[in-house]
């Protein structure tokens, strides 16, 4: 297939791409969701659908368009996770990260670094962001990691979790905790883009879970890993803010993901109950409560994606008030992952009882979606940040409760 360096950046080449890329996402969803009743259970990594992705162009998508790439817009992205999530979760939420990595960064980064991580995405290159640190869980401005100033870098420390790719990956883009002294946190937050080293990094704890069990997110060990000077990613102290105003990338695609497990779930319940009879009705549709089932999660997924529509189109930009940014694009993330489970529920009590066997789809999806939400900002953290900022509290203020 044609990468996506290789197509032109009119607008009618462009649309011409995207129409590509969607044509694309659809076909290698039905082929990611084969393998899955394959290697769900078994916990078999996806390396060979990160291959796929990579092949066909999607993993470039958000290159930007200055270094010969597709620049996909947030909303974009959020319409191919929601594709690839209906053949496969582990997949999707891989992609997500990727995803929200490669768009996020690519107007924040210094010259030098962009340069090397779009050139590098662009031929191929999959990245990686393990944020989660042993002791600090999802608090990303507070890692438990360490980075030590040598004269040419930096020597990084720590355990961080939910490596999530890591067999596939090529890149990292590592967070840690600087040991200056004038740098409190969150502010002594700094992350590095790095090559994925053979030395200084090892994973200490295989994955094994009971969602998404594909996504290989291993637990890794930093020891004395050095990275240069210039692999920092952002001025020194500016990490967090920078990091907060880019929030709406994690939030946004993480919610397409589950968006996407429910709607393929809702699609296998009306697939299922179509000319399906029982010992006691011939035509399982013909029942008022089948009937109002489909009606409800039918309604819940417009309803979910008219929301994740709008605020990918329009609520992308920090603007002055940081804090309530943040806040906002809580919402629906919060929202959606939450409303999915009840989709998925809804689905897999009008499927029925087949859907208890090992290895059916809807018990698939059933698991799964079960991360979105404890995924960061998990529903705690999502109401107090919405709450607060309904109020006129600032979300970060300290105390933050009195």
């Amino acid at each position: 297939m044609a990468t996506v360096a290789e197509q032109p950046v009119t607008d009618a080449g462009r649309a011409a791409r995207w129409a590509e890329l969607e044509d694309t996402a659809r076909l290698l969803a039905a082929r990611f969701e084969e393998r899955a009743q394959q290697g769900y259970e078994a916990g078999e990594f996806i390396g060979r659908n990160i291959h796929d992705l990579v092949e066909s162009g999607i993993t470039a998508v958000n290159v930007p368009r200055d270094l010969g790439g597709f620049e996909a817009t947030l909303e974009e992205n959020t319409r191919l996770l929601r594709i690839i999530a209906g053949g496969c979760g582990s997949t999707a939420f891989t992609l997500a990260i990727h995803a929200v990595l490669t768009g996020s960064m690519r107007s924040d980064l210094s010259a030098a670094v962009r340069e090397r991580m779009f050139g590098a995405v662009r031929d191929g290159a999959f990245v990686v962001g393990p944020f989660t640190d042993e002791g600090s869980g999802g608090n990303w401005t507070r890692p438990s990691t360490t980075a030590r100033r040598t004269p040419d870098g930096f020597v990084l420390d720590g355990l961080k979790h939910f490596a999530t790719g890591y067999d596939a990956a090529t890149h990292l883009v590592l967070t840690a905790g600087l040991d200056d002294e004038h740098l409190e946190p969150p502010f002594n937050l700094a992350a590095f883009f790095v090559e994925k080293p053979e030395h200084g990094i090892d994973v200490v704890s295989r994955w094994s879970g009971f969602a998404l069990p594909m996504t290989g997110s291993h637990s890794l060990k930093l020891d004395g890993l050095h990275v240069d000077a210039d692999d920092s990613v952002f001025p020194d102290g500016l990490t967090p803010l920078f990091v907060m105003a880019r929030q709406q990338w994690g939030h946004y695609c993480f919610a397409a993901v589950f968006l996407g497990l429910a709607e393929r779930a809702y699609g296998l319940a009306v697939e299922r109950t179509r000319g399906r009879s029982t010992t006691a009705v011939a035509d399982l549709a013909k029942l008022p409560g089948i009937q109002f089932a489909v009606a409800r999660m039918r309604s819940s997924l417009a309803t979910m994606t008219a929301l994740l529509t709008e605020y990918a189109t329009r609520h992308v930009d920090p603007g002055e008030d940081l804090p309530a940014f943040v806040a906002d694009t809580c919402v629906p993330k919060y929202y959606i992952t939450n409303e999915a489970e009840h989709v998925v529920a809804t689905a897999f009590e009008v499927i029925g009882g087949s859907g208890i066997r090992d290895g059916s789809r809807i018990g698939q999806i059933w698991r799964d979606v079960k991360a979105g939400p404890l995924l960061p900002f998990s529903n705690d953290m999502a109401r107090e940040f919405i709450g607060k900022a309904a109020l006129g509290i600032s979300p970060v203020e300290t105390p933050r409760w009195v």
